[in-house]
C-alpha cells in the first residue's frame, strides 16, 4: 500500500503542477487544451497505480478481500485528487 500511496502522491503533485500551468495560461484555447492534458495525466496516474497494485496482489496467485479494499482505496484517492483540481484552479484564478 505504501508504494501505491507514493505513486498517487507523486501523480497528484504532477497533476497540481499541470493544473497550475493551466490556470496561468493566457489564452482560453490553451487553458482548455492544458486542462484536458491534466485530466489525462491524472487518469494515467490512477491507471499506473492500479497496474502496480494488480501485479503485487497477484503474486500469491489470488486476490483477497483486503487487497480488493486496497485497490478500491487507490481508485477513490485518485478520483478525489482529480475532482479537487478544477476547484483549486478556480481559486487560483481569483
Amino acid at each position: 500500500m505504501k508504494n501505491n500511496v507514493g505513486e498517487l502522491v507523486g501523480g497528484a503533485v504532477g497533476t497540481a503542477v499541470s493544473a497550475t500551468g493551466t490556470a496561468l495560461q493566457t489564452s482560453e484555447v490553451l487553458q482548455i487544451i492544458s486542462l484536458v492534458i491534466t485530466i489525462i495525466g491524472g487518469l494515467l496516474t490512477i491507471l499506473m497505480a492500479l497496474l502496480n497494485w494488480w501485479k503485487n496482489a497477484k503474486k500469491d496467485g489470488k486476490i483477497d478481500k483486503e487487497e480488493i479494499q486496497e485497490g478500491i482505496q487507490i481508485i477513490q484517492d485518485g478520483l478525489e485528487n482529480l475532482k479537487d483540481k478544477p476547484k483549486e484552479d478556480k481559486e487560483e484564478k481569483k
